[in-house]
């Protein structure tokens, strides 16, 4: 990014070389954002600029250690700083332009967030804290106005302003608070040292909020809330909401205990908790119970008995024994060769979309859907995996399950239940009415016929294994009828 720009491009309004400002697109108590295009390569960015009649010197050095800690942040849930410069005494920085919205605005479209919808942010949102906290960074101003969603709900922590940083000098004087008074930890209220405790504690307040619609803590007055914080019990979200989870109520609680040493050692530890719950709400299949292996016969064997005459008969008999037999097992290699190979190409493909339906990604997680529903007609593992996705917190990726179920037909039909419990639970009406619409033409559909090769296959051992064990059986008695002849002579 150049800091020396070209005459005649900077003296117009609209420009701030080598950006063309766009239009405004939000306002706040560290300067003004705005929507920009980058004239090198066209990229549309977000610039985020301080007024020029700004002179206060903490307000000047807050802005300039954003720019100095986003730089040095990079993960895919930070907002991403491309570099920061000073024309016509205006300080601006250039970042990355997320245009899905606030957590904030969307609570206040939504009044709540659904629990699963929740954990799935907050699972991005420790993410993001660890980074930060690795780089001794605490933010010291989490709050859902500061969390960028994306369109493909990617989460994107921004405004590092108050960010404290470790072994470097403090912006905020001595004995003084910055911060966001609805949520800050006891310890930010007195004036104490932040630790990454304390943005642990502000993200307890924001999930508390995104589950139950406010804050933990409202009182008429900040200063009421501030003493709350301090010495008032924390509300539990099972109060106000009864569906949540036992574990995901007791995850909040533990964020929003008063003692530091009481709460989350680090963000990467409340991620594995979340993820546990996460994974319950998704349902993970319980391991099928594995086949025992048959005993082996620990008999000793015996020598085999002298050379014996064998007549003419059972010398005849063996021989055609012996052609069925080859015959039986020649067919059942063919038949096993042909199914196997077929079932070899379809696990492959399977298993990879399968395990990618699961990723945290939302992208990854549409791509791998799609995918499984356009071939869930010949996929059983597939069709699994779909009724999984019907938990999913995203209601796209819901309604595409559904789809999927659905174009499979009478296949689908076991996941009639599955379906019914979408139809009636899930808090998406497009997704309930798409659910009931896929269970009327699934129990309208014609049964569908049974995998001729698989049951060809199967005949086939089948059959090879009745005419061995006939032919085992035959010789074992004649070769015991005549070893007993010398005894009856």
């Amino acid at each position: 990014m150049s800091t020396s720009p070209p005459t005649t491009p900077a003296k117009r309004r609209n420009w701030l070389w080598p950006f063309e400002v766009i239009d405004q697109i939000g306002e706040g108590g560290m300067g003004v954002v705005y929507r920009a295009r980058y004239v090198i390569n066209g990229r549309i960015v977000a610039l985020k600029m301080l007024p020029a009649d700004v002179s206060d010197e903490t307000v000047l050095a807050r802005f300039e250690r954003e720019v100095e800690v986003l730089k040095n942040l990079k993960h895919p849930n930070i907002v991403r700083c491309f570099g920061g410069a000073c024309e016509n005494d205006r300080r601006f920085y250039a970042m990355e332009l997320v245009e899905g919205g606030t957590l904030e605005e969307r609570l206040e479209k939504r009044g709540r967030l659904p629990w699963e919808q929740v954990v799935y942010y907050a699972i991005q949102m420790c993410a993001a804290l660890e980074c930060s906290h690795k780089q001794g960074v605490v933010h010291r101003d989490i709050k859902p106005s500061n969390f960028l969603v994306s369109k493909a709900g990617v989460i994107k922590l921004s405004d590092f302003g108050l960010a404290s940083v470790e072994a470097a000098r403090k912006i905020t004087a001595a004995g003084k608070t910055a911060g966001t008074f609805q949520y800050m930890a006891p310890e930010q209220i007195r004036g104490q040292d932040v630790v990454p405790q304390t943005d642990l504690y502000a993200l307890g307040c924001v999930l508390y909020e995104l589950l139950t619609g406010q804050p933990p803590f409202v009182c008429d007055t900040p200063a009421g809330t501030l003493h709350q914080h301090c010495n008032a019990v924390a509300p539990r979200v099972c109060d106000t909401l009864p569906d949540c989870p036992i574990e995901l109520d007791r995850i909040v609680a533990k964020l929003l205990r008063k003692e530091i040493s009481r709460r989350y050692e680090s963000a990467a530890e409340l991620s594995i908790d979340l993820k546990r719950v996460a994974q319950s709400a998704n349902g993970t299949p319980a391991p099928l119970p594995q086949k025992e292996k048959p005993s082996v016969d620990e008999a000793a064997v015996t020598a085999p008995p002298a050379p014996v005459k064998i007549a003419d008969e059972r010398r005849f008999y063996s021989r055609w024994m012996a052609r069925a037999l080859a015959i039986a097992l020649l067919i059942s290699l063919v038949c096993n060769v042909f199914t196997t190979g077929h079932a070899a190409k379809t696990t492959a493909w399977e298993k990879r979309w399968i395990t990618a339906s699961n990723n945290e990604n939302l992208f990854v997680r549409q791509a791998a859907v799609k995918t499984l529903s356009e071939l869930s007609v010949s996929s059983t593992d597939g069709r699994e995996a779909l009724a999984e996705r019907l938990q999913d917190v995203d209601p796209d990726i819901r309604l595409q399950s559904i789809e999927g179920l659905q174009r499979a037909g009478g296949y689908s039909r076991e996941y009639i239940p599955h379906l019914s419990k979408v139809q009636q639970f899930d808090s998406d009406v497009t997704v309930r009415s798409a659910a009931a619409r896929a269970i009327a033409e699934i129990r309208n559909a014609p049964l569908q016929a049974p995998d001729l090769s698989f049951w060809a296959g199967s005949a086939a051992i089948l059959i090879g294994a009745v005419i061995g064990v006939a032919y085992w059986m035959r010789l074992w008695k004649t070769l015991k009828l005549e070893a007993e002849a010398p005894h009856r002579k």
